[in-house]
């Protein structure tokens, strides 16, 4: 089958990490994909500049690291144990499919656990307003981006690869869902300021 092989050009270190422990690995790759992520996002689409919120990266990190890495370890080795690890064309569009329908939980699951960490600043009544209506277009744009990076992945790319491989991608990813989860703290604060949003 198609394919990078074993000599595909990785640094020995990480190889050897991943081949110890690949869910620890993946976990720190990943914080460091949803750390750049929300710097991504907070600098170059929010354009905070100096007033950067650093606690906001550093709870991004953390759920990248510790909520999503392990989830999608866990799904990449699902889908294979599922479908197999043939990378044709056809088998990838049926794992594509089963990656893709675990995508809103994921992201429900995100979003939940962000609002959570914040405390009173985030109310529940806000993160059902969220899962209700900003929930379906987060994951649609999810499905624009993953579904041709999931495809190339399967076909292309070896198990134990392609979570680093994605994170390259993660990264204009994370910065989109980081905005897209933080962006109502202004603005419902505002709506509580008139009495529109119930606690």
């Amino acid at each position: 089958s198609s394919g990078i092989n074993a000599e595909w050009p990785l640094r020995p270190g990480y190889l050897s990490k991943l081949s110890k422990n690949q869910v620890v690995t993946n976990m720190m790759t990943m914080g460091t994909v949803f750390l750049m992520g929300d710097f991504v996002s907070q600098q170059l689409i929010e354009k905070r500049r100096k007033d950067h919120e650093v606690e906001r990266t550093v709870r991004s990190a953390a759920l990248g690291g510790l909520y999503i890495a392990p989830l999608v370890t866990l799904i990449y080795n699902t889908v294979d144990k599922v479908f197999g690890p043939s990378q044709s064309p056809i088998n990838a569009i049926k794992k594509v499919g089963l990656v893709s329908f675990g995508s809103p939980l994921t992201t429900a699951g995100y979003i939940t656990l962000n609002n959570f960490l914040q405390g009173e600043s985030k109310p529940f009544s806000q993160t059902l307003h969220q899962l209700r209506y900003d929930l379906p277009t987060i994951v649609m744009t999810g499905y624009l981006i993953w579904w041709p990076t999931h495809f190339f992945l399967l076909t292309m790319i070896p198990l134990r690869h392609r979570v680093l491989v994605s994170n390259f991608v993660g990264v204009l990813w994370t910065g989109y869902l980081t905005y897209a989860a933080n962006r109502d703290t202004r603005e419902t604060a505002k709506l509580h300021s008139t009495g529109e949003v119930e606690n």
